[in-house]
């Protein structure tokens, strides 16, 4: 049992660090796709066009659907500044893939953040704005383009 138990520890600790060896010897790691937005509590999601001061929308179920079925493959929950970041990792989502099918739909109904909007949903394809590069990281940053009222 003592002899499993070393195997597994010994198995995890050179799991844990080929990663860090390869990015102390300066390998580059895959790139990353970072989503990240404020969601705003209008019927479009996105900040007022003629200035007035827009609420934004706090603790909204944000979903990455992929796919004719729509499935979901990542999530996150706006904070109480209306901000969300969903990460994925490129080698399991390549860019292109994500930005042709998939998009975002926010699973929490517009009425949860000002009842005079109804029980419609919000929903965004994404668009690509540039790379930024973090370390040995380089991350594509993503976005929703306009979300849309969906009833």
């Amino acid at each position: 049992m003592a002899l499993k138990c070393l195997f597994f520890v010994s198995l995890l600790v050179v799991g844990l660090a080929t990663p860090l060896a390869k990015a102390q010897l300066g390998g580059t790691l895959d790139v990353l796709i970072r989503i990240q937005d404020t969601l705003f509590c209008t019927i479009n999601g996105n900040i007022s066009v003629n200035g007035t001061a827009t609420p934004v929308f706090p603790n909204a179920a944000v979903l990455l659907q992929c796919g004719s079925g729509n499935i979901v493959v990542a999530s996150s929950i706006t904070n109480s500044i209306g901000q969300f970041t969903i990460l994925l990792d490129t080698s399991v989502f390549p860019v292109s893939s994500v930005l042709n099918n998939c998009r975002l739909l926010v699973n929490t109904t517009l009425a949860t953040c000002n009842d005079s909007l109804g029980t419609g949903l919000l929903s965004s394809v994404l668009q690509y704005i540039g790379n930024t590069v973090q370390g040995t990281v380089t991350i594509a940053n993503l976005r929703p383009l306009v979300f849309k009222l969906i009833t």
